[in-house]
């Protein structure tokens, strides 16, 4: 049996990155406690399911390898470990479409802020997210066009495709992107605070006016 197995990250997508991810999460989660024999055999079931979600290898017939084999796959498996490193690109073609991704927070309109927003209220799924993030800021675009239009309607179309991309071109992006919207979210909160306290000694001296004592007149 001939097992395809990627050897850098470059040749694993966002799919799969998310299936990876959920994978240890919970093989984490079943794993807490354990000792002895019993942990070595959950390790060992995880390195199985991890080979099975990788290379879209049956369990089965993963679990039928001999540990030599097993142990040859796992240490070319090893780049999991490293960081994902990637180059930053804005225009990307997925199963014959045409995408452009904004990486300028300013230039997102507020149904995409919203969106996002939603997106990241669960700090615990962001990995889990990471389609649905990449398609607030991505563009469908004609060939003619530079940069095309976001479309909300067909927003969850987009996360759908966006999911064949490689980790190292969505990594680069969702960082860029929300280095900058945190940035942008952090101007805004000091503009409204300094706002605020414009509106509230506006309001102070208002009310100084409307207090104080007027010739023939109560308060």
């Amino acid at each position: 049996m001939k097992i395809n197995v990627p050897t850098s990250w470059d040749a694993v997508t966002l799919r799969k990155y998310q299936a990876i991810t959920a994978l240890f999460k919970d093989a984490t989660i079943k794993g807490e406690g354990l000792e002895g024999d019993a942990k070595e055999l959950h390790d060992y079931h995880t390195e199985c399911a991890l080979i099975s979600t990788i290379t879209d290898i049956d369990m089965d017939d993963v679990l039928s390898l001999h540990r030599g084999a097993h142990n040859a796959i796992m240490n070319e498996l090893g780049f999991l470990s490293s960081p994902i490193v990637g180059k930053l690109n804005t225009r990307y073609k997925i199963n014959g479409n045409r995408y452009y991704f904004e990486n300028n927070a300013k230039k997102i309109n507020g149904g995409q802020w919203i969106t996002i927003m939603h997106f990241l209220k669960d700090e615990k799924k962001v990995d889990d997210n990471l389609h649905n993030l990449l398609a607030c800021f991505t563009n469908r675009r004609k060939w003619y066009q530079r940069k095309g239009k976001y479309e909300g309607k067909i927003h969850d179309e987009i996360a759908k495709e966006l999911l064949d991309l490689p980790i190292t071109s969505v990594k680069p992006l969702t960082d860029f992107f929300l280095k900058d919207w945190l940035k942008s979210v952090k101007n805004m909160a000091v503009y409204l605070e300094i706002k605020g306290n414009q509106l509230k000694r506006q309001a102070e001296r208002q009310l100084a006016r409307s207090t104080r004592p007027t010739d023939g007149s109560t308060q």
